[in-house]
């Protein structure tokens, strides 16, 4: 029996009636319309291997001595570095958005490989964009990320826009792995909370990012199934801006690296806080309204 994670405050085993398992498109990788099917009814794509795997092992290490040398003790003391064993009294250097190690040629050889730009050239039929700005997190145990659709952080550009999650190692379920609620993004169950959560701007509007900290009451009040996977090196999901998701709860005492980019036709628009030499990202908010709370959403939604 697998050991029990966290989805949310909730426990939960890998491969149960709460927590089931994403099943991949490999063997659609050569039928454009396969791939588009699967992703209307299911809401993501998990390929496996897509990446080369010495190159995550490559990107991993680079990514830890960058966090190491810039912070501060990080990875307990008589470790092999590799391993990213945490130290509560240590604080890594920031990474997410942090140019000097998004853009590392090792890491960039990941995030702007042309694994990725191959696959969704064929994927939209055309060139694609991904943004410069880069969401590398590397999260600690005891925690997971709260249940959201990425539309609300991003939502000012193309309407093809899908986001690319990318473990940089082996990342068995129990370690923190991206979970989607399957069914979110088209189940006449979630049409409210698509036309109205689903349409707000966390700056604009200064709402809340996340749809709350309970990911197992929104599919019993929503309906749908949480779904993940145990992720190998090489290993990526992609997804829609309207495929609700969160991350089980890292329950190893090591660092969990990740990170999740974007990518979207070239010729469409595009959201400007998050391309260009210094993406402004959240650092312009509209200071005349008031942030509010996920309760006081909720009720202002009706959901």
């Amino acid at each position: 029996m697998r050991p029990v994670t966290f989805l949310g405050n909730s426990e939960v085993t890998f491969q149960s009636q709460n927590l089931g398992s994403l099943r991949d498109c490999n063997n659609l990788l050569h039928d454009n319309s396969g791939l588009h099917s699967q992703m209307e009814e299911d809401g993501y794509l998990l390929i496996r291997g897509l990446i080369n795997r010495e190159t995550i092992i490559k990107a991993r290490e680079t990514i830890l001595r960058y966090a190491s040398e810039n912070g501060d003790l990080p990875f307990k003391p008589g470790n092999e570095l590799v391993d990213a064993v945490y130290n509560p009294d240590g604080q890594p250097a920031r990474t997410m958005g942090e140019k000097a190690i998004t853009h590392h040629p090792d890491v960039l050889e990941v995030l702007e490989g042309t694994e990725l730009f191959n696959f969704f050239r064929g994927f939209f039929g055309q060139t694609s964009r991904t943004f410069d700005y880069k969401w590398l997190r590397m999260i600690p145990p005891g925690r997971a990320a709260g249940p959201h659709f990425d539309v609300v952080y991003m939502g000012r550009g193309s309407q093809r826009l899908h986001t690319c999650w990318i473990p940089f190692g082996d990342v068995p379920v129990e370690k923190g792995t991206l979970a989607i609620l399957v069914g979110s993004h088209n189940l006449p169950s979630f049409n409210t909370i698509r036309q109205t959560y689903g349409q707000t701007d966390v700056d604009r509007d200064r709402t809340p990012g996340h749809f709350g900290t309970d990911p197992l009451e929104i599919s019993k009040q929503f309906g749908g199934v949480w779904k993940t996977t145990d992720f190998e090196a090489g290993d990526v999901i992609i997804f829609t801006m309207y495929t609700l998701h969160t991350s089980t709860r890292n329950m190893s005492d090591q660092w969990r690296i990740s990170c999740d980019i974007r990518f979207q036709p070239e010729a469409d628009s595009v959201d400007n806080r998050w391309v260009g030499e210094n993406p402004e990202a959240h650092s312009i908010q509209d200071q005349s309204k008031k942030p509010i709370n996920f309760d006081e959403a909720r009720e202002i939604w009706g959901v």
